[in-house]
């Protein structure tokens, strides 16, 4: 065989596989668009029934056990509880996302941004006497907890895995590459020192 023939043969099986990964990909993101409409929807309508069973209470463990839904994350059943209660709003958003997660980070954000500021006032308030004065106080929460931490890290990475057209996982392996590594250089910092 001449090196052309080798080199063209080469290049379809390469392209041959190129395109059934390519196949397969658009597949997987069609399957995760679908999570969305076709298990997190009706799982959220079933924890709103649930709700609405339990007078607008706490889902009894034994109620989450005999529907056969208590295996499925709490997150993942709240999440899909408030996917179903704001159905109307979220629907025209769905196609741009394959997460549920993502999508209502999404949808909280836009509508935080929505909300009107409150106008501010001209002249700074005095305190009443004897009350003492708050100024340079904050009225922000105090330190987060590690928990609430990795929580919002989570979120965001799959935020922007979404934004970046990345899957999830890729982005997750990266980000646990990047905290290696800062870690490692703590290490080192503290050696040092």
């Amino acid at each position: 065989m001449t090196n052309e023939v080798k080199i063209a043969q080469s290049l379809n099986t390469l392209e041959t596989q190129g395109h059934a990964l390519a196949t397969k990909w658009k597949a997987i993101v069609k399957a995760e668009k679908k999570q969305i409409t076709d298990f997190d929807l009706p799982l959220g309508k079933l924890m709103l029934a649930l709700e609405a069973e339990a007078s607008g209470g706490q889902i009894k463990k034994e109620r989450l056990i005999a529907c056969g839904i208590n295996g499925i994350d709490r997150r993942r059943r709240n999440d899909a509880k408030h996917l179903a209660a704001n159905w109307d709003e979220l629907s025209p958003m769905v196609k741009r996302f394959t997460s549920t997660t993502a999508l209502l980070a999404d949808w909280n954000k836009s509508k935080k941004a929505d909300a009107p500021s409150k106008p501010k006032a001209n002249k700074p308030e005095q305190p009443e006497a004897g009350k003492p004065s708050n100024v340079g106080q904050s009225d922000e929460k105090p330190f987060a907890t590690p928990s609430d931490i990795a929580l919002n890290l989570m979120l965001q990475i799959e935020v922007l895995a979404e934004q970046s057209k990345c899957s999830k996982e890729h982005a997750f392996k990266m980000t646990m590459f990047a905290i290696k590594a800062v870690a490692k250089n703590l290490d080192e910092t503290k050696v040092a020192a």
